[in-house]
């Protein structure tokens, strides 16, 4: 639990996103993101795990100079984790030319932001889930905010959050939950009338971790 505790003492981080490009850059993307909840429940995790990738958007509000990380709300009626608040995504499809094709299609679908809004930063290592799916986060800049365009299907709302305050480790907390028959300890972070948990969360804590350790060693 130490890192845990240390992660949740930690300092802000307030980056550019030219500082973002260089982190991305100068880091690994085979080391994947530390999933708390794998440690304290090794058994509950399998090996044989799907793909996947999500976007995580960044926007340059010219307005008032912050950047702003786009986040969808998954539709209410859906059978998987209806209603929580998640990444733009979804699962490797094997005629995608890429991972990086699989974050951009879904984006497309979900929020009908084309592929050419984006500036690809980088990406994080895979963020592996209990469910059985490895993510790979695939961080981009958005270089113009168009029209958004939802998909009533799968998304019931957008929100924007600011990226100050998700690299603010004291408004994460870690929950653990008690999920017949095994139990999940997860990262939580409420936003306004939004709360962001689970795995979105983690890859959250896996952006900042990266980020932290760039700064650290520059």
């Amino acid at each position: 639990m130490c890192d845990i505790e240390r992660f949740l003492n930690a300092p802000p981080i307030h980056l550019s996103l030219d500082d973002i490009r260089a982190a991305l850059d100068n880091e690994p993307y085979a080391q994947p993101i530390h999933n708390p909840d794998k440690d304290l429940f090794p058994n509950d995790y399998q090996e044989n795990y799907r793909s996947a990738a999500v976007l995580i958007p960044i926007w340059h509000e010219p307005k008032d100079g912050e950047l702003y990380v786009l986040f969808t709300q998954r539709a209410l009626h859906m059978r998987n984790h209806p209603g929580q608040i998640a990444f733009p995504g979804g699962k490797h499809d094997p005629d995608d030319a890429s991972i990086q094709y699989t974050a951009l299609r879904e984006t497309l679908e979900e929020v009908g932001l084309e592929p050419d809004c984006f500036d690809l930063l980088g990406e994080l290592g895979e963020f592996c889930t209990l469910s059985g799916f490895c993510i790979k986060p695939i961080v981009a800049e958005m270089t113009r905010k168009s029209e958004l365009s939802l998909c009533e299907d799968e998304v019931k709302s957008v929100h924007w959050v600011p990226l100050r305050y998700l690299l603010t480790p004291e408004n994460y907390q870690f929950k653990k939950k008690k999920l017949d028959p095994t139990s999940s300890g997860y990262f939580e972070i409420q936003y306004q009338e939004i709360r962001i948990w689970g795995v979105t969360a983690g890859i959250l804590f896996g952006l900042y971790q990266t980020l932290a350790k760039h700064l650290a060693h520059r």
